[in-house]
């Protein structure tokens, strides 16, 4: 009597069957017994594997290699990475590095003696003060933070404050720095009375960024600090009104660049400071901390010599290196109220073949400054020359060319033609904001309907 398994292979032709469930336990014999392996077919399941076992038995084992082990990396103490001491007061205690530079040390192009040579008085059209703001450097404390973060509030600290400062015929930079959390309220108890032995702060972004932050950090540390005390000095805004129309960017880093010929070696980027660190908090290991007080080092250097360079900027016996140069001192001097130095600059800076941007507000400038000293011959050869150059400042020119000729040579039909050209160049495609835009249009057309107005009256 035949199986239910032969019968179903007499039904079933060989090439359509479907593939034997045990089909991998097959290849796992061949594999073993080689030709023995045809018989196994024959017997049980269980037998089948138990003589699969007792073959694999019998066979030389195989030596497997461990796993490689992960190397610890060698944890590189404090001390070891960055040489400084550990300074202890009625707060607690913390780690301070001092770096005394001679003042014959360059960095870059500029060499730190010229902290000595700057005139006080430049600060004054500098910071765009009314008043007469002299500051002197060698009473200048310069200061910049490394932080946990960008974000601000009560989560971030300034776990690094680097200072510079001119002490005993040298350029000091002391770094204060809390290798743990706890250690703040040492580093700035040691901090506060530091900054009331000068004059002046100075620094880059601090009064957006530095300052608030600091202010944050003594607070939550129940400790008082009046930064509004002493004078702050911001270089990132006079840096703005001098090298921006210059450069795209005004960072820190690429003006020690472009103007100290500075190219700073194995930096490491701002943003993993916080992570090394963290690291450092978590782990102990201070082999990356180097590159944070280097990094921070290189940047008050910079603070101190770029302060230098932009008060170089106003001294009238060099000309600019650039004509771009020339209209943002014309500015710089016209907000500072200096209308004899900004006209000098703008009418070098139009001389110069200056084009553009640049070219149409050195001119509008020019003709501002003469229209306040009532030169009307002049201010009208100004604007009409602008109006030729078109653009947003070429609105502006037409306008005042409108008003001149109603008000002053009452000549409404030159000042309707002024108008109409206006509008004209208003419609033409020039790309203003849409709220700028009808603000314009409304305004020329209110005019150009008075004009209109006037002209039709009976004389």
């Amino acid at each position: 009597m035949s199986t239910t398994r032969q019968r179903l292979e007499r039904l079933i032709p060989e090439p359509t069957r479907r593939p034997r469930r045990d089909d991998s336990l097959g290849k796992l014999e061949k594999e073993l017994l080689g030709d023995d392996a045809d018989p196994g077919r024959e017997l049980s399941l269980k037998q089948r594997l138990e003589r699969l076992v007792a073959v694999a038995a019998t066979r030389p084992r195989i030596e497997r290699q461990s796993p490689p082990r992960w190397v610890e990396r060698e944890i590189v103490a404090l001390d070891r990475a960055v040489e400084g001491s550990v300074i202890t007061n009625d707060a607690g205690s913390f780690y301070c590095v001092d770096r005394r530079l001679p003042l014959a040390h360059h960095h870059g192009k500029m060499e730190l003696r010229r902290l000595e040579d700057v005139s006080p008085s430049a600060f004054s059209v500098l910071a765009r003060d009314r008043d007469e703001l002299a500051i002197d450097l060698e009473r200048a404390l310069f200061v910049d933070t490394e932080t946990t973060g960008l974000a601000g509030g009560s989560g971030t600290y300034a776990f690094l404050i680097g200072l510079g400062f001119i002490q005993d015929g040298a350029f000091v930079v002391r770094q204060l720095f809390m290798r743990s959390y706890e250690e703040e309220a040492a580093m700035l108890a040691f901090f506060a009375p530091m900054l009331a032995d000068y004059d002046v702060l100075v620094s880059y972004n601090g009064k957006s960024f530095d300052v608030p932050l600091l202010e944050s950090r003594f607070v939550l540390s129940r400790q008082s600090i009046d930064f509004t005390e002493i004078l702050h000095f911001d270089l990132l805004h006079p840096a703005r009104s001098l090298w921006k129309a210059r450069f795209e960017s005004c960072r820190l880093a690429e003006l020690e660049s472009l103007l100290l010929g500075l190219e700073r070696e194995n930096d490491v980027p701002g943003y993993l400071i916080p992570d090394i660190y963290f690291r450092f908090v978590r782990t102990g290991d201070a082999s990356r901390l180097p590159y944070v007080f280097r990094h921070n080092h290189d940047d008050i250097l910079s603070l101190a010599a770029l302060t230098v360079a932009a008060c170089d900027m106003l001294d009238e016996d060099s000309a600019p290196d650039h004509p771009l140069d020339d209209f943002s001192l014309g500015r710089l001097f016209a907000r500072a109220g200096d209308a004899e130095r900004s006209e000098r600059h703008y009418v070098r800076a139009v001389e110069s073949g200056l084009g553009g941007h640049a070219r149409r507000r050195s001119l509008r400038g020019l003709a501002e400054l003469h229209k306040r000293r009532g030169e009307w011959d002049e201010a009208r050869r100004l604007w009409q020359e602008l109006a030729e150059e078109g653009g947003a400042d070429g609105l502006v020119a037409l306008k005042e060319l409108a008003m001149d000729a109603e008000h002053r040579a009452r000549d409404l039909e030159s000042a309707l033609g002024h108008c109409h050209r206006a509008l004209e160049s208003l419609e033409s495609g020039l790309e203003l904001p849409p709220g700028v835009r009808q603000r314009w249009r409304d305004e020329l057309g209110h005019r150009r309907r008075r004009l209109e107005r006037r002209l039709a009256q009976p004389t």
